[in-house]
């Protein structure tokens, strides 16, 4: 059973007693938005009363935290039951059931503090987003049997045939799942691997085994041959579910839905590969956390209303400075933009990462993977963004980090994002990771810096390896010019882009303007960096329109009485299936739509469009790729 943890008393102080002239929050909450406490740092306090009935005696009971902002201290009736120190975007579990009163009300109670510190990551103030306290994710009581499924590990991997996008065919298959158990005995896990589609299971079987003594145990699928399955893409994001049911003899104790999808993303040199199809690809970085009625406590509608601008700006690839909800990975899932998830750890100090550094990195590494290695729309894991990376000490971590990841997930990218690339191409820890991640700022906080000749010297010293340009724009109150500037200076940069084969893809920073702590536009909650594409709330900016136009997979042109749509081959660059063009009137009525053939990139598609004056392109998924004017 599953059931969330909403509503709670809440204050601040620096003990409990804070919580008598407490006031009622409901989950997810950030004091930092709210008046008077918009630049506190310190503890605040949550507490809510559990009535545990008596049918839960036996039962093992657990309370899964999405994230608490950055450290926390757990009590159950007044007793530790457990902490989650300086690591304030993972989640985390801790078991109540020695605790609990079965019978009677027990009160839950959180201490959560968001005091800069040193020994956490983001470290100190160093980073460039804000500092929202408290419980910023779902809470979540989970009561089971006396034994648990935990850490469910899903491999799912497209046998590609041929060169070229391959949608569907042969796929391999396993999994891995963890399950503890209060006492000695037999144990039975159930799977079956279902489709989209209702219908019967594509494969399904029964693991069993005996536990000495109460304790976890591990169970293992052999890998197995998917004769047919439909594989994972951007624009045809199918995904599967795994059931599992735990259970001992006949007892149900637990049960799991785990989704996943099949996919293959590789590096052949400079080219990267998704599905059998060399690929150029575009997107956007989202930084959340900036509307100033929720902050970081942003719920899922607010969550999704930012995706679905993200999504129809075309982007299909994106990276986030710190770890997500789940609500945003399963979006992207279902929707299809390709992520890279990211250790917050940013800028130049401590210019030399020490002990303290590599702990909470390596534990925050190890609880993102854990979280997330199950979501197809993850492609690569990140350890850093701006470091010192000149420093061999910072190198040295830098790599140190990658080989966890490796570690972790052999089947993912694992990278580093280097705004010092141009200092030394060769030397500098971007090298470390499998794409070359640049923020590349080159006219403006790099201001006697040259696109081409930088780029130029960077890709020599670097032959044969994919490069990405990771963050590039305008930031303002920094750099003057308005939208206007912000615009010209997107064009200039993927009109370079475009003429270097080994930029594999691009991330324009950014999707909107965005809260933060260092702040250098507003005061308080209204600290802001302008430096998106929409306003904090995602209201567009005519900027928005270009980065839409830019990175569509496609040029449309009038030709006399005729449209003529052409799929790029430059960047983005990737094969367009299954889309559909509207053509509109005057009045923006729909007159007529129609199946977009396959293009492969260079092929054109002529249409007839006598009466229409616009015409809009739907990708597969429904997601609007651009309107354009036909007059």
């Amino acid at each position: 059973m599953k059931r969330l943890l909403s509503d709670w008393q809440f204050a601040v102080g620096t003990t409990p007693d804070c919580l008598a002239g407490g006031r009622p929050v409901h989950l997810p909450h950030t004091w930092n938005v709210e008046d008077g406490l918009e630049e506190y740092s310190g503890a605040g306090w949550y507490a809510t009363r559990l009535t545990a009935p008596e049918a839960w005696r036996g039962s093992r009971v657990r309370v899964r935290f999405g994230a608490a902002f950055h450290t926390a201290v757990v009590y159950l009736n007044g007793q530790e039951v457990g902490r989650h120190l300086c690591a304030g975007y993972t989640p985390f579990v801790l078991e109540l059931t020695p605790w609990l009163r079965c019978g009677a009300d027990n009160e839950l109670t959180v201490m959560v503090d968001n005091t800069y510190t040193e020994a956490t990551l983001p470290y100190a103030r160093s980073f460039d987003w804000a500092n929202d306290g408290g419980l910023i994710r779902p809470v979540e009581l989970l009561v089971t049997g006396p034994g648990y499924l935990d850490g469910v590990r899903v491999q799912a991997r497209p046998v590609l045939t041929g060169r070229g996008r391959q949608d569907r065919g042969p796929a391999l298959w396993s999994f891995e799942a963890d399950a503890d158990l209060a006492e000695a005995g037999e144990l039975t896990l159930d799977w079956a691997v279902c489709g989209a589609a209702a219908g019967e299971p594509l494969r399904q079987g029964s693991l069993t085994n005996r536990l000495t003594a109460a304790g976890r145990t591990q169970f293992a699928a052999q890998t197995a041959l998917l004769p047919q399955v439909e594989y994972w893409h951007f624009d045809h994001p199918v995904r599967y579910s795994l059931r599992l049911t735990l259970r001992r003899a006949d007892v149900v104790l637990d049960e799991s839905v785990v989704s996943f999808g099949f996919r293959d993303l590789h590096l052949e040199g400079e080219k990267l590969v998704l599905n059998g199809e060399p690929v150029r690809l575009c997107g956007t970085e989202w930084m959340p956390g900036s509307d100033l009625r929720f902050g970081m406590a942003e719920p899922v509608s607010q969550l999704e209303r930012m995706l679905a601008l993200l999504k129809e700006s075309n982007c299909v690839l994106t990276r986030f400075h710190w770890q997500q909800d789940d609500a945003v990975l399963d979006w992207c899932d279902a929707n299809g933009i390709l992520v890279q998830e990211e250790l917050p750890f940013w800028g130049k100090d401590p210019e030399v990462p020490g002990e303290d550094q590599w702990q909470a990195a390596s534990r925050q590494l190890t609880e993102m993977v854990a979280a997330h290695r199950n979501h197809p729309c993850l492609v690569a894991w990140g350890v850093g963004n701006e470091l010192a990376a000149q420093r061999p000490e910072t190198v040295r971590y830098i790599r140190r980090a990658v080989a966890l990841l490796r570690r972790l997930d052999p089947e993912r990218f694992a990278n580093y994002v280097s705004n010092t690339w141009y200092l030394d191409g060769i030397t500098d820890g971007v090298s470390a990771g499998d794409w070359l991640m640049i923020n590349e700022y080159t006219g403006t906080w790099f201001p006697d810096r040259e696109v081409h000749t930088e780029l130029t010297r960077f890709l020599a010293d670097n032959p044969g390896r994919a490069v990405m340009p990771s963050e590039f724009g305008l930031c303002e109150p920094a750099f003057s010019g308005g939208d206007a500037r912000r615009e010209e200076i997107f064009l200039e940069k993927m009109t370079a882009y475009r003429q270097y084969p080994a930029i594999a893809g691009t991330i324009n920073f950014c999707l909107n303007d965005y809260r933060t702590q260092m702040g250098e536009d507003g005061q308080g909650k209204h600290k802001r960096r302008v430096h998106g594409s929409t306003e904090l709330d995602g209201t567009p900016k005519p900027s928005y329109w270009t980065v839409q136009r830019e990175c569509a997979p496609f040029v449309l042109r009038r030709q006399a009485d005729s449209g003529v749509l052409t799929c790029r081959s430059d960047l983005p660059c990737y094969t367009m299936r299954g889309y559909r063009l509207q053509l509109l009137r005057q009045d923006g009525a729909v007159q007529q739509t129609f199946p977009i053939p396959d293009l492969a990139p260079g092929q054109s598609w002529t249409f007839a469009c006598e009466q229409a004056v616009r015409a809009r392109v739907l990708r597969p998924t429904g997601w609007t790729a651009g309107s354009f004017s036909l007059t």
